[in-house]
């Protein structure tokens, strides 16, 4: 089934992208493709570092950070369908990245996590003594 998925999404962006290639050119369309891959490689850069900068402070805090997770898991995807050529990841890849879907999508995933293991809510403190050997 997945390679039933993949097969019908690579079919699809060939015959969109042939489709634009025919009805505005080849220039703007590599112009686009090309363009979108850049925006890609810096949205994985920049939002990859700002969610890595909030989940180092949120477990700095003492907080699980399921949800900042999800959303550094949901902009690397993202990024990764706007390095692909074609003109339906494009478009997937940018609404993850707006509308504010993403927060709401990591939300949902959370929930979800934390029904599925409720005894992941808060991180385990395991209390002890120990020993070094020299």
């Amino acid at each position: 089934m997945p390679f039933l998925i993949m097969a019908v999404w690579i079919a699809l962006e060939a015959w969109l992208v042939t489709q634009a290639v025919e009805r505005i050119g080849g220039w703007p369309v590599a112009a686009w493709i090309i363009g979108a891959a850049v925006i890609g490689v810096l949205v994985i850069r920049r939002q990859g570092l700002r969610v890595f900068r909030e989940l180092q402070a949120s477990v700095a805090r003492g907080e699980l950070p399921t949800q900042l997770v999800f959303e550094g898991l949901i902009v690397l995807i993202a990024g990764i369908l706007l390095i692909m050529p074609g003109f339906l990841s494009d478009i997937v890849g940018l609404s993850l990245l707006l509308f504010g879907l993403r927060k709401r999508l990591a939300l949902r995933l959370g929930e979800g996590m934390a029904k599925a293991r409720p005894d992941l809510k808060r991180p385990v403190t395991l209390e002890g003594q120990y020993r070094r050997k020299s």
